[in-house]
């Protein structure tokens, strides 16, 4: 697995943790390839340094075109909802370009990693992630899927590994290969995600909604504080069921309250209802108290500054 945490990329091209491919065409004059972070079968991430962007660092997320219909039109998709949003906690999109049989997304580059990699080195930690860093973390990313949901976007796939962290320690929302923008038309059906955070509306082949993210969030709160998922030993979508239909997890939350205060326990607990109706909402969440209503429109009047 590649290290993604890289507060200078200029030293981590000496390493094997990335690949040279500095005699590679990437198919923009503007951009210097420095090496791959990431593989996976829809493609490559290369690390760049940007000639137009005041020699700045950009990713460069490279699918290769297929003839599936399906491919062709999710990636559309993706790039069409990115190219649409501009906030703090969500991670910018550049531009985007075609090159001998890819499409290319050019997107900001976040240099210390994901929030996978802080839980995995410290998963043996009570709570695997800081509270300091927690409260930055869910504010954060409050604001984010907050500013998706209002534009009707739902991400679907909300997890450790798409939440990416800055060289500011900002938390941002990536990875929307697979979100939809929602409508009471035509909602999304079928399993489709990562299944360790997969709502339980969506195992039973229901309709996507607003709440299955929030189940997902609070998979997320769950693994910060625990270090490991509470579905864990799941195997395939079958065990997973079962997992949930025996709520074997909630007692395992009650000791939250020891690491990140009794609301965000409360709350946990109510993001991970089977129910997507009795589900707690994310405005429920943000008005679930004063002090958390607080927290969050300070960060959220500082994004306001910010964008100003």
């Amino acid at each position: 697995m590649l290290n993604r945490f890289v507060t200078n990329p200029e030293k981590v091209i000496s390493s094997n943790l990335i690949l040279y491919v500095f005699a590679m065409d990437i198919g923009d004059s503007s951009l210097c390839p420095i090496g791959i972070l990431g593989e996976g079968s829809f493609g490559q991430v290369f690390l760049c340094r940007s000639n137009s962007i005041d020699h700045n660092y950009v990713c460069v997320k490279r699918i290769v075109i297929r003839k599936a219909k399906s491919e062709v039109r999710m990636l559309m998709d993706e790039i069409y909802i990115i190219s649409q949003l501009k906030h703090p906690s969500i991670i910018r999109f550049i531009r985007s370009f075609v090159f001998d049989g890819t499409v290319n997304i050019v997107m900001e580059f976040a240099s210390k990693g994901t929030l996978r990699d802080i839980i995995n080195a410290n998963c043996n930690r009570r709570p695997a992630v800081a509270k300091q860093i927690f409260k930055s973390f869910i504010y954060e990313i409050l604001l984010g899927l907050e500013y998706l949901h209002i534009r009707h976007i739902i991400h679907k796939d909300l997890k450790p590994e798409n939440i990416l962290v800055d060289n500011g320690n900002n938390f941002k929302i990536a990875d929307f290969g697979i979100s939809t923008i929602h409508s009471s038309n035509k909602q999304g059906k079928g399993l489709i995600g990562t299944f360790l955070y997969m709502a339980p509306e969506i195992m039973k082949g229901e309709r996507y909604e607003f709440k299955s993210d929030v189940w997902s969030l609070g998979c997320i709160l769950y693994e910060m504080c625990y270090g490991l998922s509470p579905f864990q030993h799941a195997k395939n979508v079958d065990d997973l069921k079962c997992l949930i239909l025996t709520s074997h997890y909630k007692s395992s939350i009650n000791t939250m309250s020891n690491y990140y205060g009794t609301e965000w326990c409360c709350l946990c607990k109510k993001m991970l209802i089977y129910n997507p109706r009795k589900r707690v909402s994310l405005y429920n969440i943000v008005t679930f108290s004063a002090k958390i209503a607080v927290s969050y429109y300070n960060n959220y009047f500082k994004y306001m500054y910010i964008t100003s």
